[in-house]
């Protein structure tokens, strides 16, 4: 049942994703960001050329924080 507020999912369980980026060196095509998906987990590859250290923390707080208030819902087969 959702809190007064509506922050959290209607759902007994929560969702279940986890988010990471890694810095790499360099992207093909000079690119800021690329993600990859796989069950269960969001990876990001991020250029250090493109973004900051404190951009991927911030970044993957967040998504954490949208995951966990259930305002992303992945449906992954099997789930």
């Amino acid at each position: 049942m959702a809190d007064e507020d509506g922050a959290n999912p209607p759902s007994d369980k929560q969702p279940q994703a986890e988010f990471r980026m890694e810095l790499r060196d360099s992207l093909p095509g000079d690119r800021a960001v690329i993600g990859v998906e796989q069950e269960g987990e969001f990876m990001w590859l991020a250029s250090r050329k493109h973004v900051t250290d404190q951009a991927v923390k911030e970044f993957v707080d967040q998504l954490q924080q949208i995951v966990h208030n259930g305002w992303w819902i992945q449906n992954w087969p099997g789930r």
